[in-house]
Formats: structure tokens, C-alpha cells, sequence
């Protein structure tokens, strides 16, 4: 019997506040919590911790959207 694909797991962080580099230790911490294809949104504050991130994450290889303040990445 084949079983649909479990739905990709999300999870919420936020991050505002946290200074650069902890606010990228921290997001690669929860990514690395997730199975492949989970999902993570991430809310910074506007600056370097918004230029850092994403590129640090897409950098790792990962898939990376930004809207304003919220990073929604998606683990590979």
C-alpha cells in the first residue's frame, strides 16, 4: 500500500534582537534539526542580520525567500 509523502515540517524563529554571527549560528542550529525538504521562517531585523542570513543560508546550499523581514528557508 503506498502512503502519501508526510508533509515537510515548519518551523518558526525569531531572531530579532539577536546580533550577527548568533543570529546565523542559530538558524543553521534549526536547520540542521529538520529533514531535508522541512522548512524554516526566520524573522530578523532589517541590515546586515537580513543580508547575512540568507546568504549564508544559500551559500550552505539551501533554498531561500525573502519578505521584508521574514527568511523562509527550506532545508536541502
Amino acid at each position: 500500500m503506498n502512503r502519501p509523502p508526510a508533509p515537510s515540517e515548519t518551523r518558526e524563529l525569531d531572531l530579532r534582537g539577536v546580533p550577527c554571527p548568533l543570529n546565523w549560528v542559530r538558524t543553521r542550529l534549526a536547520l540542521e534539526s529538520l529533514e531535508g525538504g522541512g522548512e524554516l521562517v526566520v524573522r530578523l531585523d532589517r541590515g546586515e542580520p537580513l543580508d547575512s542570513v540568507p546568504r549564508s543560508a544559500r551559500e550552505d546550499g539551501h533554498e531561500v525567500e525573502v519578505d521584508h523581514e521574514r527568511v523562509r528557508i527550506v532545508r536541502r
